[in-house]
Formats: C-alpha cells, sequence, structure tokens
C-alpha cells in the first residue's frame, strides 16, 4: 500500500514539471544614468523581463511584462523585489513588437519615471545566455 502511494506521488510530481514553451533573445542598452537588459521571450512576449541597473550605485530592479497591445509590450517593477522604490510612475515601454515575426535586429522604447521620459534603443546581443 505505501508502495503504491509513494508511486503514484512520484507520478504526479514528475507530470507537473513542464518545459517552457519559448526561448529568450538579449538584448543591451544604455543611457546616462542606467544599463538595460531585456531578455524578449520569443514566441510569447508577456514571459519577458527587463533589468535595469543603475551605473552609481549599481542597484537592479527587475521588470516584469505587463500589458501587450497593438505592438506595444509594457513593463512593471517586480513587486517582490526588494530594491523598488514607490513612484509616481515607472515603466518601460517597447513599440513595434510583433510575436508572428522573427525578433528585431533592435528595439525602441521609452524608459517613465516620476516626471522624466527617457528614449531607448536596445541592441541584440551577440552572446545568447
Amino acid at each position: 500500500m505505501k508502495l503504491s502511494i509513494l508511486f503514484f506521488l512520484l507520478i504526479t510530481c514528475f507530470t507537473a514539471f513542464a518545459q517552457k514553451a519559448f526561448e529568450f533573445e538579449h538584448y543591451q542598452g544604455k543611457t546616462k544614468d542606467f544599463m538595460i537588459s531585456l531578455s524578449l521571450a520569443n514566441g510569447y512576449l508577456l514571459g519577458s523581463e527587463i533589468i535595469r541597473t543603475d551605473l552609481k550605485t549599481l542597484k537592479k530592479v527587475k521588470y516584469l511584462a505587463s500589458d501587450y497591445r497593438q505592438k506595444n509590450l509594457s513593463f512593471l517593477p517586480d513587486p517582490h523585489d526588494k530594491n523598488v522604490r514607490i513612484r509616481k510612475r515607472d515603466n518601460f515601454k517597447l513599440y513595434g513588437l510583433d510575436e508572428e515575426q522573427a525578433m528585431p535586429a533592435k528595439v525602441k522604447g521609452v524608459y517613465g519615471i516620476d516626471l522624466k521620459t527617457y528614449r531607448i534603443v536596445l541592441y541584440k546581443s551577440a552572446v545568447n545566455y
């Protein structure tokens, strides 16, 4: 009896593991104040993430994809990230992304923080890790 219960638990645990259905394309960009690393999920854009590194303090903040409408992808700070300060506005928007087409060589967008808006251009990394 114990053996059959153990066997059942092992089988149900192994079926819970799923293989991800997308691969990441990595993009890099930089402004005067911070560096941006984008991991763009090929095939499911809402699985993408951005890591913004402050060049003065080297603090990293993770942003997760939150909305995809009309070829525009929005990112908001990860609510579980301890480095996030509450601000009036803190988001990324990337333009011209289409899930059905190949990943572009560069991605354009904006980063809005408080009352400032930065234009950003992210270029595809030669090394995908």
